[in-house]
C-alpha cells in the first residue's frame, strides 16, 4: 500500500524523489524537479512529476534555513552535505513550481486532492511551504 497524505513527504513518489537525491553530489536533481513543472503553456503536470517538484522546493526551504515539517532525514543530511550548492534563485523558482502544483489547470496532484474531499489539508502545506520559501 502506498503512502498518502497532506503532507509535502507523504507520498511514495515525494519519498522516491528524496532517496534519489540521496545519491546526488550537487543541486541538479533539485532544478530538475522544479523545472518539470514551470510550463508557460499551462500544460499538464503529472502527479508524480508534482510530487517530486514539492519535495524539492522542500530541500530548497531547508537549505536556506527554513526546514517543513516531517523533512525526511535522507533530505536533511544533503542538505547537511549539499545544501550551500543550492543557488540563491533557487527559492523564486521553487515558489513558482509550488504555485504550479497548487493552482495550474493541468496540475493532476491537485486534482486527485480536490477529488479526495480532503484539499484543505494539502493546501495548507503547499501554502506553508511557499511562505517558507519567503514569498
Amino acid at each position: 500500500m502506498g503512502a498518502w497524505g497532506p503532507g509535502i513527504f507523504e507520498n511514495d513518489d515525494a519519498l522516491d524523489w528524496v532517496y534519489g537525491l540521496g545519491q546526488a553530489r550537487g543541486p541538479g536533481p533539485v532544478s530538475e524537479a522544479l523545472e518539470a513543472v514551470v510550463h508557460d503553456d499551462g500544460g499538464y503536470l503529472d502527479a508524480s512529476d508534482c510530487a517530486m517538484a514539492l519535495a524539492a522546493a522542500e530541500v530548497v526551504a531547508a537549505s536556506a534555513g527554513s526546514p517543513g515539517p516531517g523533512l525526511p532525514e535522507e533530505a536533511a543530511a544533503w542538505v547537511r552535505e549539499h545544501g550551500a550548492t543550492v543557488e540563491s534563485g533557487a527559492s523564486a523558482l521553487a515558489v513558482r513550481a509550488a504555485r504550479a502544483v497548487r493552482d495550474a489547470p493541468g496540475s493532476e496532484l491537485r486534482e486527485l486532492w480536490e477529488e479526495s474531499g480532503e484539499a484543505g489539508e494539502w493546501y495548507a502545506a503547499v501554502d506553508g511551504l511557499v511562505s517558507r520559501l519567503g514569498r
